[in-house]
């Protein structure tokens, strides 16, 4: 689903303003060093919250470049590009669902698949500042995912949307695979099924 290309690719779509939550990028890189043993050379310095308690934001071409570094490191131990991503994303959103943050998006999501993935995708508008993303019930036991602008690929969204749908329903199993999209891959749809 993803290649180092067409993550490169996105990043090069990314301008100034889009960012995402220091929280992401925070589990990003302890999820990086988790999982290969080191922490990532050159990362920028946690951020100081900002003005007025406001959560901290981080440029999304670091995150990008960070994701890439990462999946790089991962690609080492045997998986594919697109699995380093997809088990980077799955690690990193354990972190954030086991947060404050994260858990409150989980109670607020409750046991239904579907209705915790149409409310979970509008609140995903509020931990990046680019993208467009969509819920859309397809039957009782699945739903479609549709992002538009999501520079962090399907890999990363298949990875992020798994690991939420099993923390909140640990007794369901789930599929979630491609069903539409061009490379590089910056919109596109997912099709998940339980």
């Amino acid at each position: 689903m993803d290649t180092p290309q067409y993550l490169q690719a996105r990043m090069a779509l990314c301008q100034p303003e889009h960012t995402v939550l220091d929280l992401f990028m925070q589990s990003l890189l302890e999820s990086i060093e988790k999982l290969t043993g080191r922490p990532l050379e050159g990362a920028a310095p946690r951020q100081g919250p900002a003005p007025r308690n406001a959560p901290a934001f981080r440029p999304a071409r670091e995150y990008l470049q960070a994701l890439h570094q990462g999946a790089s490191a991962l690609e080492a131990t045997g998986l594919t590009y697109a699995e380093a991503v997809e088990k980077l994303s799955v690690h990193a959103a354990n972190l954030i669902f086991a947060a404050p943050m994260g858990e409150m998006v989980l109670s607020v999501a409750g046991r239904d698949p579907n209705e915790g993935l149409s409310l979970t995708q509008g609140m995903a508008g509020a931990t990046a500042t680019f993208g467009e993303r969509e819920y859309e019930r397809v039957s009782d036991r699945s739903a479609r995912l549709i992002f538009r602008d999501e520079y962090f690929g399907p890999s990363w969204a298949r990875g992020m949307s798994l690991a939420g749908l099993l923390k909140a329903n640990p007794g369901l199993s789930f599929q979630v695979e491609r069903e539409s999209g061009e490379p590089p891959y910056a919109s596109f749809t997912l099709l998940v099924k339980w």
